[in-house]
Order: structure tokens, then C-alpha cells, then sequence
């Protein structure tokens, strides 16, 4: 992973030959995002649940008081499920958006394990702060990745003096600011607490990237 992501020769060469297809440049976002709106389609069915919160526990949403007695697995599946067209929409819109900026950079694996810490960090934060609090959706992991990416190009500032660098960076607190503010216009019941955890899991995620990079070799 290289944190100086400025326009080099080779670069402006790569993208004059062409960028290979979204597919094969985040397979990972690509998959996750099909398996998002598999499940979503899914659990849309008629259920027969008389309250949507019974429907959404028994598929697996985040509810402190069951993971307590064991039911860590939930951690994973409430990030799976989502409660109308705009929920789902405004998750997939933002792996959409940071998963392609971020993956070609970091690779499968390191975005796998961003996806995974941003999850577990954002409801283990809501577990905290609402400890009777009832949670699912994917955006404790679109936080984390909002996170990573403007550590990343802040990092990355640290490495370069080109002042063409200051208008990708501008570009990407614009992005991260406009995709918050819309993920916050959402609902009325967004879960603040989740959100701040993927956010500092991400940012803190990226830090420990960065200094393991920067650690000289033997």
C-alpha cells in the first residue's frame, strides 16, 4: 500500500492504457454489495412478525443484552440487514464510493479487516453508550471507511509537497463531509454511537497501518 496516492508517470500511463473494470479492481466491494442487497431482498418478504424490531432480533440485529449472554455472532449479521429501500441505499452508495477508492490501495485482505474492525468497533462503542439499544446496517462500516480514507490522505500530505495534492485532499473532506451529512438525513433513529465507533475504528486502523509501513525493515 503506498500512502502517497499523487499522479506519477506510471500512474498517468495506467490510466491512459485504461483502469481495469470495477469488478476486477474491488472485487471485494463488488461482492459485498451483492450479498448486502441478497439479504436485504430476502428479509424483505413478509415476515408475519407483529413489530419489525422481533423480525429484525430473530435475523440477527445487535441487541446488547443477547450478545452478553453469548450471541457474539450478532456483531457480524447486524451488519447485514437493512430496514427500508434509503437505509439500504445510503450504505451501498458509500461501499460504493470509499470501497473504490480504497481498495486498489490497501487490497482485499487489509479492506476485509477494516470492514470487520469498523463493525465490531462501531456496536461495541453502541453497546457502551446504549446498553438497551437495538442496532443493524452496514454504517458503522461506511464510517470506517470514511475514516481510513481521509487518515489516509492526511498521511499521505505528510509525504509530498505538491501543492496539486491540497485539491485531491479538498476533494476528499468534500466527499466524506457531503456522504455523512446525507447518511445523518436518513433517519431519525440512526445510531450516532455506531457511527463514531466505525469512524475512530477506521482512523484508527489506518494510524497502526501507517506506522507498521513506516517501521524500518529488521
Amino acid at each position: 500500500m503506498s500512502l502517497e496516492p499523487t499522479p506519477t508517470p506510471e500512474r498517468n500511463e495506467a490510466v491512459q492504457a485504461g483502469e481495469p473494470p470495477f469488478w476486477r479492481r474491488c472485487p471485494l466491494t463488488l461482492g459485498f454489495v451483492l450479498l448486502l442487497t441478497l439479504i436485504y431482498t430476502l428479509s424483505s418478504f413478509p415476515s408475519g412478525f407483529q413489530k419489525p424490531a422481533d423480525g429484525f432480533i430473530i435475523l440477527g440485529g445487535f441487541y446488547p443484552p443477547l450478545v452478553h449472554q453469548g450471541e457474539w455472532w450478532r456483531y457480524i449479521t447486524a451488519t447485514l440487514l437493512h430496514a427500508n429501500p434509503m437505509h439500504w441505499f445510503n450504505n451501498i452508495a458509500g461501499l460504493l464510493i470509499f470501497g473504490n477508492l480504497l481498495e486498489p490501495l490497501l487490497g482485499a485482505p487489509l479492506l476485509f479487516s477494516l470492514y470487520l474492525g469498523s463493525a465490531v468497533g462501531g456496536l461495541w462503542l453502541s453497546s457502551i453508550m446504549l446498553p438497551k439499544g437495538f442496532t443493524f446496517g452496514a454504517s458503522a462500516i461506511d464510517f470506517g471507511l470514511v475514516g481510513a480514507y481521509l487518515t489516509l490522505m492526511l498521511l499521505a500530505r505528510l509525504q509530498t509537497n505538491q501543492a496539486a495534492f491540497w485539491k485531491e485532499l479538498r476533494g476528499a473532506l468534500i466527499l466524506s463531509v457531503i456522504f455523512v451529512l446525507w447518511s445523518i438525513t436518513e433517519s431519525a433513529t440512526i445510531n450516532f454511537w455506531a457511527h463514531l465507533g466505525g469512524l475512530l475504528t477506521g482512523i484508527g486502523f489506518m494510524l497502526i497501518l501507517w506506522l507498521i509501513r513506516k517501521r524500518p525493515a529488521g
